[in-house]
């Protein structure tokens, strides 16, 4: 039976703020709006179907999504503050088991979108040799010695793809290659960090001994990533199938965060765009 629809979405949504965020950093709902607004317009695009997971949040939240998501299929589950973790596995769980579509995107709640990022994350996906998308253009992966690798790139349909080590929890896969994959996406219920679960996967600088000695010594946090990889996936890592992550460049969405905007767009230009007067 054929799909009625081109993805199935999941996005998670909690009322409070984490982190210093490029704007409304003391308003959660102000921020939370300008992202599903850049995410409406890009996601009206293609057909979603979209489950919306409020984590403890107040009414207005509910309200907000009825009022942006015009002519989109969407459904509400909400929960009584379960927090990341849990959310995360609650998305992995109606993602795998829904008839929707084959193709599935984890959805965050402070992320902005560009109007084509939906267009095209889906032409990506659908490339023989891709288990992974994500439309952003992570910083971390220029600046950082842990992606000091050999970039390689690929163009699927016109739009540039970087093939890099790891991401954050907001991407695009495949219902099959989730199946495959969700001993290893289970650990990030259980404190495994967000890098350390890709590196599993993708396998990128997962044996550079001589990287992980240098950042014992000038950078543990990253090489506390090494010490996770192997705690929680050691079988993976050494013995799985190697997957195919792609990140958009230049980005297609941008995690908010003050310091962790995505490289070469103009974003506070972006987010002008829908701040109200």
């Amino acid at each position: 039976m054929e799909n009625k629809y081109d993805l199935a979405i999941a996005y998670r949504i909690y009322p409070k703020i984490s982190k210093i965020q490029a704007i409304h950093p003391d308003n959660k709902y102000e921020l939370s709006r300008v992202c599903l607004e850049s995410f409406y317009n890009s996601v009206k695009n293609v057909k979603a179907y979209i489950y919306i997971i409020l984590d403890g949040c107040p009414l207005e939240y509910q309200k907000l999504f009825e009022e942006t998501l015009i002519g989109i299929d969407y459904e509400f589950i909400e929960k009584g503050g379960i927090g990341n973790a849990q959310t995360f596995n609650l998305q992995m769980d109606l993602l795998l088991n829904q008839d929707k579509s084959d193709v599935i995107y984890f959805a965050e709640d402070d992320y902005f979108y560009l109007e084509n990022a939906f267009t095209e994350l889906i032409k990506a996906i659908k490339h023989p040799d891709v288990d992974f998308v994500t439309p952003y253009d992570h910083p971390d992966t220029y600046r950082t010695d842990f992606h000091n690798y050999k970039k390689k790139y690929i163009k699927i349909e016109g739009y540039k793809w970087g093939i890099m080590s790891s991401t954050t929890m907001t991407f695009m896969t495949t219902k099959r290659v989730l199946k495959e994959t969700k001993k290893i996406f289970d650990t990030y219920t259980v404190r495994n960090y967000d890098a350390s679960l890709w590196l599993s996967l993708t396998k990128l600088n997962a044996f550079n001994v001589a990287l992980m000695t240098k950042l014992l010594f000038t950078n543990f946090q990253f090489f506390k990533y090494f010490l996770k990889l192997y705690y929680f996936s050691f079988g993976q890592t050494i013995f799985g199938k190697k997957r195919i992550l792609v990140q958009a460049v230049p980005a297609l969405a941008t995690h908010m965060e003050t310091a962790f905007l995505s490289r070469d767009i103009d974003w506070y230009n972006e987010f002008k765009k829908y701040e109200t007067q």
